[in-house]
């Protein structure tokens, strides 16, 4: 949230509107975007003006109002709402608070009441937005384990956060989220496509599949020719409420670059690259780098995660595969073949099976990478490049 909070008025009655219109625009930090009278404006103006606050006239016809309210509080749950009202009998005041508000305040309007009000709002519930963690994990090549890694990492953060992480699977056509926990999704992400004008915070909830302790898949469609109906459009809304419902949200990307990609990238606050110390794995770890930092992705949220890393082929080093790419290694997986497969054939990420493995240290290391935001891990590049370094960047 910035520090002026953009502000809407939903008033029906236009009797009241410019002594609640000065109060509003009298509070400190405070910037007052405009008044609307119907659900349908009131909807405009939200995405217009990215309202952070609604105050709401109850008045004269509270019920109608509060059937807005109950609406509106389910579609945007990430905007706060103060009802306003001259009825202050107990069921007047918790009526528009089970709905969804936040605070009441009576009129006429007492102006430290109002400023104490906005106070609350922005103390409890304002100033902790933007706490969500987005993560994108996508592999620079086929076959490296980012989905694995990627349903690892939600394992971990789940359980050692304490609070549920959603795990989202962008590959529309043959994605295996549900398959690492073993699990059947009841609906997946196509349900969400054929009713996109409705989805809601209560609506993506109940899609979501509880797929092990703390972790909540939103999965891919069963058949292959539902993938055609998901649009950016229902990715980037989708990922946008699921941000302000859970601390943390996961997105295994499939290994090509459309608008479905982008749309999740562009709202990343973490983008991690898979790969292996094999020449192709690297080059293409480079050739992605570059196509998203060219869309406008910033580099500092791009990070690299080298799994299987300490299978020695004698060929290829971390510290080439650092050079050629320009950016560190923040985690280097182990390559335990037994342990990952036995956890895929019982349909359990690795983290579940054995968190003291060395597998599932390193996972735990890079979810609390993930979780702090990323440290600065800074490395040295060799001034002159080594044969292996310049061939890897051809």
């Amino acid at each position: 949230m910035s520090e002026v909070i953009q502000v809407g008025l939903y008033n029906a009655d236009t009797g009241s509107l410019e002594e609640l219109h000065n109060q509003i625009c009298n509070l400190n930090f405070v910037r007052f975007v405009g008044h609307v009278d119907t659900e349908s404006e009131l909807l405009a103006l939200t995405s217009e003006a990215k309202l952070e606050l609604v105050f709401f006239n109850l008045d004269p016809e509270p019920q109608n109002v509060i059937e807005v309210i109950e609406q509106y509080a389910s579609r945007f749950p990430e905007v706060a709402l103060i009802a306003l009202s001259a009825q202050t009998s107990p069921e007047a005041i918790l009526a528009p608070m089970r709905a969804g508000c936040d605070q009441f305040v009576c009129t006429p309007i007492d102006p430290e009441d109002l400023a104490r009000a906005v106070s609350r709002v922005a103390s409890k519930r304002l100033l902790t937005q933007g706490k969500s963690r987005r993560t994108c994990v996508v592999g620079a090549s086929g076959g490296v384990g980012a989905t694995s890694i990627a349903s690892n990492l939600a394992l971990e953060i789940g359980l050692s956060s304490q609070h549920p992480c959603a795990i989202v699977d962008l590959d529309l056509q043959f994605g295996d989220v549900a398959a690492n926990f073993d699990s059947e999704a009841k609906y997946t992400l196509y349900d969400i496509a054929s009713s996109t004008d409705n989805i809601d915070k209560t609506v993506l909830e109940s899609v979501l599949t509880e797929a092990a302790e703390n972790v909540l898949v939103l999965a891919r469609p069963y058949a292959v020719d539902q993938a055609d109906s998901v649009t950016p459009q229902n990715i980037h809304h989708t990922i946008d409420i699921l941000s302000s419902i859970y601390e943390n949200v996961v997105i295994d990307l499939p290994r090509k670059l459309s608008g479905h990609e982008f749309a999740a990238l562009e709202q990343a606050d973490c983008v991690l690259i898979v790969c292996q110390l094999l020449v192709p794995s690297i080059r293409n770890a480079r050739r992605y780098l570059d196509a998203v930092i060219a869309h406008g992705i910033p580099e500092e949220r791009i990070h690299i995660v080298l799994n299987r890393g300490d299978t020695n082929t004698g060929r290829v080093s971390k510290e080439d595969l650092e050079e050629t790419i320009k950016r560190p290694v923040v985690a280097v997986i182990p390559n335990d073949f037994q342990f990952m497969a036995k956890a895929l054939d019982f349909g359990q990420p690795g983290a579940t099976t054995d968190r003291n493995n060395p597998v599932g240290l390193a996972i735990a290391s890079l979810a609390r990478f993930v979780v702090s935001g990323g440290q600065d891990v800074g490395t040295e590049t060799a001034e002159k490049k080594s044969f292996l370094g310049r061939l890897l960047s051809r």
